[in-house]
């Protein structure tokens, strides 16, 4: 009786801990599935708008005003070769190449000096001096065009590369500061005092110890840099105005008239433009994924 009572308990010991086991298996999958269902969503979402000018690049205007959202019946580069005809492709590209160098070293060189004295150097007022240029990050562009564009020009850049690079080394900085600033955070403080130490001044620990340190960093920071600053259209636009050494993105920005504006034109103008942003990502994803969390998986 004994033996039949616990043979039971054993069987029905054993159906609640399989009942457990499936619940918590098709909890695991329906998470799982609900979770691959989001960010493919998220994908679609984000790949779209690229898909929509690809395809509209290759139709006429006629057929994109019969339906935006269809297939191109024929594939036809003339936007291609109209984009070409109405702009200086190579003068605009040297123009956007330029600049976005420019400002990527300017950017990167002055983020490296701040991140070292806010976190290397101890000085009265440095965490104050990092919090006011971190609450750049929060204020608009708009907000700071008009004074930005007023001190460029009366620097005497209007119109110039190096108005437009100090302009975008200006709105560069507070993030780099930060990324670089959460790096050199997690580098000790024993290996900068050895090389005081040793008698190594500030830019050589600076350029001799931290640098190699933080390449990752400075690589992550550096496409990112270049992806907006390749793209940016509005620093351009007032830096620039009606000059010769406007960007690529102002030059098709001008594609469109004012009563004229063909989507398949700019479409294919964009593509133009973003071959070398594409190119830089799909290259150095890793190095942007790796570099961003740098700082906080040490």
């Amino acid at each position: 009786m004994m033996a039949t009572v616990s043979t039971v308990i054993v069987d029905e010991d054993k159906k609640i801990r399989n009942r457990r086991a499936f619940v918590a298996l098709i909890k695991s999958v329906g998470t799982k599935w609900i979770i691959t269902v989001v960010l493919f969503m998220i994908a679609v979402a984000a790949l779209y708008p690229l898909l929509f000018t690809v395809l509209n690049s290759f139709k006429s205007s006629p057929e994109y005003a019969r339906n935006p959202l269809s297939l191109p019946g024929h594939l036809s580069i003339q936007n291609y070769r109209e984009t070409f005809s109405r702009m200086n492709v190579p003068r605009l590209f040297m123009n956007s190449a330029i600049v976005t160098i420019g400002g990527i070293l300017l950017t990167t060189i002055c983020a490296l000096l701040l991140a070292y004295a806010v976190t290397k150097i101890k000085f009265r007022g440095s965490n104050l001096i990092f919090l006011f240029v971190i609450a750049m990050l929060v204020i608009p562009s708009q907000a700071i065009i008009y004074p930005l564009y007023e001190t460029i020009l009366q620097m005497g850049f209007g119109g110039t590369y190096q108005g437009l690079i100090l302009a975008m080394a200006a709105f560069g900085l507070p993030l780099g500061t930060y990324q670089l600033a959460a790096y050199f955070k997690t580098i000790p403080d024993e290996l900068v005092e050895a090389a005081r130490m040793d008698g190594a001044g500030h830019f050589r620990i600076l350029f001799s110890v931290l640098l190699p340190i933080a390449t990752p960093a400075i690589a992550a920071l550096s496409i990112l840099n270049f992806v907006w600053m390749w793209n940016d259209l509005l620093l351009p636009l007032v830096i620039m105005g009606g000059s010769d050494k406007t960007t690529l993105m102002v030059g098709i920005a001008l594609l469109s008239g004012q009563y004229d504006i063909s989507i398949p034109l700019i479409s294919a103008g964009l593509l133009v433009a973003l071959l070398p942003v594409l190119l830089v990502y799909l290259v150095f994803q890793r190095r942007i994924l790796s570099g961003a969390m740098a700082g906080s998986i040490r």
